[in-house]
């Protein structure tokens, strides 16, 4: 009797152990649940957050969208990006590769591809039409600018060059509120119905204000602004803010026709991994072969810096570009980037270890974080993606 309860409380405490276990693994990903959350309540009543509904999309996504921008303007370092003002070859590397290189090549495949669906499918068909939707998001997620967080966070676990991420992800923010709309507005074939002056004015009234006031706030009526924001934990409730605006989006399609295969889910899904992973290459290639002397740290934040897309400027835009055009449906080009998101999390993490690996075998002179040392990069990557 006494060694079934033994048995028995071991059972019970491994039980406890795995779900101990599990429940802190969704709490490190609890904005990925989140959003899959957001998307199965829209697509059980859309109702709720559709135009015209009780949630008032029509503000509070406005509200909501200035909101994060603030949260960015407040959470912006300038100081800490003055130190890495002058590393121009990274900058040109990630800038150059995320908002010109990147769309021309991504959109040149989904082109291949687009010729490729018409002569194989149906054109009245579903199919053809979710094959088509789904290309078109990968041309909108190829011109996101790199995001604010996931990159930086990565290449400070790898030991990269921390600085120059954040440089390259705050530049990357503000050149992608000039350049990526110019982009989306060519790709989606919308220039014609999107009024310039109202597309200015809600980039100004919803991203410049607001990103210019919590900068206003950060430097002149707080004290400890970082403490603040740790306190507060301010960039979980811009991804909280996100996921109601990734809600809101749903709701307005949910409530029409919205159908997308589950095969080409996982086509779009298999491209878009095999898209980052050759990004990852590419981009590697072109800056150690363009500037023979950055350090791996430098190139580890390259590679990631250059490589990520941002979901929490991607989604607003988009909200704000297009929320009012029912031609354009902004939860099926929002696809691709809802998926490349996590993925660019999971591969970038599953990356840590080997690029650890990588640039501690290199010398103690090419693991500093200075660019443009007289050491190079040694040799080539050596790691197996």
């Amino acid at each position: 009797a006494q060694t079934d309860m033994g048995l028995g409380d071991t059972l019970l405490n491994g039980s406890a152990a795995r779900i101990k276990y599990l429940l802190s693994r969704a709490k490190r990903q609890w904005f990925i649940i989140g959003v899959c959350l957001a998307i199965f309540l829209a697509n059980l009543a859309p109702w709720v957050g559709k135009k015209g509904g009780p949630l008032k999309p029509t503000i509070t996504v406005k509200f909501a969208v200035a909101s994060i921008f603030f949260i960015i303007g407040l959470s912006l370092k300038m100081r800490q990006l003055q130190d890495t003002l002058f590393q121009w070859k990274i900058h040109l590397t990630v800038q150059v590769f995320s908002l010109v290189l990147t769309p021309l090549l991504m959109c040149t495949v989904a082109n291949g591809l687009t010729k490729l669906a018409s002569s194989s499918l149906d054109i009245d068909g579903s199919e053809y039409k979710s094959a088509i939707s789904l290309l078109d998001g990968v041309k909108v997620l190829s011109c996101m600018p790199p995001p604010v967080s996931s990159a930086v966070i990565l290449t400070k676990a790898v030991g990269g060059n921390e600085a120059a991420a954040v440089f390259n992800s705050t530049l990357g923010s503000f050149l992608g509120i000039l350049v990526t709309p110019l982009w989306l507005l060519q790709i989606t074939g919308s220039a014609a119905e999107v009024p310039i002056i109202e597309m200015m004015s809600g980039l100004a009234s919803q991203i410049l204000l607001p990103i210019c006031l919590g900068q206003v706030v950060r430097n002149v009526g707080l004290k400890n602004p970082d403490q603040l924001i740790q306190r507060f934990s301010i960039s979980k409730i811009s991804s909280g803010i996100l996921i109601l605006i990734i809600y809101t989006v749903f709701c307005e399609t949910f409530s029409g026709n919205f159908e997308i295969e589950m095969e080409f889910l996982l086509a779009a899904t298999a491209l878009l991994l095999m898209s980052m992973l050759a990004l990852i290459i590419l981009v590697y290639s072109i800056a150690t072969a363009a500037f023979p002397h950055l350090t791996r740290s430098d190139l580890i934040a390259i590679m990631y810096s250059a490589t990520h897309k941002s979901l929490t400027l991607g989604m607003p835009l988009l909200k704000i570009l297009f929320g009012g055009h029912p031609e354009v449906s902004v939860a099926t080009i929002s696809i691709p980037l809802l998926i490349y998101h996590p993925l660019q999390i999971v591969v970038g993490s599953m990356l840590v270890a080997p690029l650890q690996r990588w640039l501690l075998s290199d010398s103690p002179t090419n693991k500093s974080n200075s660019a443009g040392s007289a050491n190079g990069s040694g040799d080539k990557l050596g790691f197996a993606l």
